[in-house]
């Protein structure tokens, strides 16, 4: 690219920052209204991911990964939390940060490495303390209490306060699960990854039962970190010998402040189809009785209890399960979960009864 094109083009992207930096600005010095208007946010978010995005297409390395990690404390505010004036002056000193970086792109040097030095040296300072701030703010805001949002006006029986959120990428599979889930409690389809959820507690994932076949998908295996896979694989060897069982689920905590635990719940044993079969039922029957139990031995503390399950379609990576009967098993396996607890078996006899007594 000859000279005075490229100069064209970052006058082009100058001026574009301008606009980003703008609709920043506006979202960060009205924090608060910001984070209460979810429209108002995703306005932020998107400019915010416009401008990585040019700013890595023309080199500006540091920049961009100032953005990205800007991105993930944005993604936190999509937590209930109440901002206060330390959290919102985190943000802006991270807003003029960028802003001396693009002004200094117009200058006659341009935006040389000793000046990226210069404005950036405190920079992972202010992200450190940013991020230790917003986690302070979400756990003062005991946000757990404000995200279990069960149906009022169901016949089911729980034990614990239930939710999952059905999840995958492909739409015609969301559109299955819609069909198959249709008027069972506490059910959200998503069409997206788990990334893109603000809220859950528990992820599962489903593997393989042997650690050398891919023992965790590799979208969390990067969330989370390479420490959760030393951890499973570890405790897969301490109760399994290694080979986990299929319709067996193992909960790992993460040490991740927002979503403390992975369910590893195997479908397959090989890379081949698991079709004809039924492993996608047994691995989120053995799902829910697993978190079942773990929340009856975390009875008396509600941070440890899993409340907000993100499920992904089970076997439909890997093995190759027809989308439809994806659905199906795992419809069939939270309602058995439902209608076998206890307390709905005995709204059901009561309801019997009076049925009896009627005729």
């Amino acid at each position: 690219m000859k000279p005075e094109e490229f100069n064209r083009i970052l006058g082009y992207f100058v001026e574009e920052s301008q606009e980003y930096l703008n609709t920043i600005y506006k979202g960060l010095s009205n924090l608060q209204n910001t984070i209460d208007d979810r429209d108002e946010l995703e306005v932020m978010f998107r400019a915010t991911f416009c401008l990585k995005g040019a700013a890595g297409m023309l080199g500006f390395t540091s920049m961009m990964k100032i953005l990205s990690r800007l991105e993930d404390c944005l993604k936190l505010l999509r937590y209930p939390i109440i901002a206060d004036e330390p959290l919102q002056l985190i943000f802006l000193n991270i807003y003029h940060a960028l802003k001396r970086l693009i002004l200094e792109i117009k200058t006659y040097e341009g935006l040389t490495a000793a000046k990226v030095a210069d404005i950036t040296f405190n920079i992972d300072a202010i992200f450190t303390v940013l991020n230790s701030h917003l986690f302070f703010l979400i756990d003062k805001s005991n946000y757990k209490t404000k995200v279990t949002n069960l149906d009022t006006c169901q016949t089911w029986g729980y034990e614990i306060p239930l939710k999952l959120i059905l999840l995958d990428t492909k739409t015609f599979l969301c559109r299955t699960f819609a069909d198959y889930f249709e008027g069972l409690p506490n059910i959200e389809i998503v069409n997206g990854t788990f990334e893109d959820l603000p809220f859950f507690d528990c992820i599962v994932t489903a593997a393989s039962a042997l650690p050398s076949a891919n023992s965790i998908e590799r979208a969390i295996l990067r969330f989370f970190g390479e420490d959760v896979e030393k951890l499973l694989q570890k405790r897969i060897q301490e109760e399994y010998l290694g080979d986990q069982p299929i319709g067996t689920s193992l909960i790992v905590e993460t040490n991740h402040p927002l979503h403390p635990f992975i369910a590893h719940t195997p479908t397959l044993r090989m890379q081949v189809s698991m079709a004809g079969n039924d492993h996608v039922y047994q691995g989120l029957w053995a799902t829910l009785l697993a978190i079942r139990q773990h929340n009856r031995l975390y009875c008396n503390c509600l941070q440890k209890q899993i409340t907000t399950v993100a499920l992904p379609g089970l076997g439909t990576s890997p093995g190759s399960v027809p989308v439809d009967e994806v659905a199906r098993q795992m419809s069939m396996a939270y309602q058995n979960f439902l209608f076998s607890l206890p307390p709905f078996q005995n709204s059901c006899q009561r309801e019997f009864q009076s049925l009896l007594t009627i005729t």
